[in-house]
């Protein structure tokens, strides 16, 4: 208890999360760095004390990384220290980030909306910064639906930025949501802050929905961010005459998935509703698959490819080819889209897979 006293009032000291993380990484005895750094234990541990009775007075709790270590947060690259807790921080669901614009168009706003309250009603947890524009249509969003949301902050718990959503702040509290960040208290939104902020936003999610962004968007770094974890990063496309959609279109350039619905991720990520998975994996198993079936599915992905490009890899006549994906799209197992495009329903690949090996 006493390391972790000595390591928070170290971090109180230097208030820069950067140099303090390093240290911490490269330290396993803070009392022998506190000579390093020549700073005096008493000091350190009266800083430590003093901000935790101001934490408890303000109803915030503060978690050592030990904490949530086995959380993908706690195995990042440059994994916080120290987060600031205020509201019901639940990282056993399901969590996606949905970031973009302060300055959103009104189709930016309607994709929020239709994103975040997808999310609610699949029981997805939203995790977003509280800033203008999407993050807050988000938050708000998830909150009327009755959904999870954790807003991340790029200031101390005690200074909310804008001051416009303090009101957004206590709904998100409320209603059973979180707001945390890694600064200590009384920290201001400096500029500085939101780059490091939005690693956390990235690290508590298993991926991130970029709505909106100018081509020189902060929302980029959080996409940029996400790629180093290893997250997926899914990109809404829009307009071509939009500079609101110039980042996203780039993102989709750089590898980013295009998406069109909150379902439409959580496929992706195999987030589905619990038992609507079970439903569908039971009825899979118990379709039977004729040899051209499992050809035409062998052919297939999760990405949409043209049926002309099905049809040249395969010796099945046209016609008959046809037929076969209607059947197959009877069964659930792969979905046609507008313009001849045909991709494989992802959340089916194992089981069918598994299938293929028990026939």
């Amino acid at each position: 208890m006493e390391h972790a006293l000595i390591w928070l009032g170290i971090y109180l000291k230097l208030r820069n999360v950067f140099k303090f993380i390093k240290l911490f990484e490269e330290n396993s005895d803070p009392e022998a760095l506190l000579n390093v750094l020549e700073f005096k234990k008493e000091e350190v541990l009266t800083l430590a004390k003093r901000e935790l009775e101001r934490a408890e007075k303000l109803g915030i709790t503060l978690l050592f990384r030990e904490n949530f270590k086995d959380h993908s947060l706690g195995k990042i690259n440059l994994a916080p220290v120290f987060l600031y807790v205020k509201g019901v921080l639940n990282l056993e669901v399901p969590l996606i980030a949905i970031i973009g614009s302060r300055k959103p168009s009104s189709y930016g706003k309607e994709v929020t909306k239709s994103f975040s309250k997808g999310f609610a009603e699949l029981e997805i947890g939203v995790v977003s910064g509280l800033a203008r524009g999407i993050d807050s249509i988000a938050h708000k969003t998830v909150v009327e639906a009755g959904g999870y949301t954790i807003a991340v902050l790029g200031s101390g718990l005690d200074v909310i930025y804008p001051s416009e959503n303090k009101g957004l702040f206590e709904r998100i509290l409320q209603t059973g949501g979180a707001v945390v960040t890694e600064f200590p208290l009384g920290t201001k939104p400096r500029k500085e802050n939101f780059p490091m902020r939005n690693r956390i936003i990235s690290g508590l999610s298993q991926g991130i929905v970029v709505v909106e962004a100018a081509q020189k968007s902060g929302t980029l770094i959080t996409a940029k961010w996400a790629l180093e974890q290893g997250k997926e990063v899914f990109a809404v496309p829009g307009s071509i005459y939009s500079p609101q959609s110039q980042g996203t279109h780039y993102l989709i350039k750089q590898g980013a998935i295009p998406v069109s619905s909150a379902e439409e991720v959580c496929e992706f990520l195999e987030l589905s509703d619990k038992k609507s998975r079970d439903s569908q994996k039971n009825k899979i198993e118990e379709v039977p698959l004729s040899e051209e079936e499992k050809e035409v599915i062998s052919l297939l992905s999760p990405y949409p490819q043209h049926i002309e490009e099905v049809i040249e890899k395969t010796e099945i006549p046209a016609f008959e080819l046809l037929a076969i994906i209607t059947e197959l799209e009877l069964k659930g197992i792969v979905e046609t889209l507008p313009g001849k495009y045909i991709k494989l329903k992802k959340f089916f690949i194992k089981t069918i897979e598994k299938s293929f090996k028990s026939i």
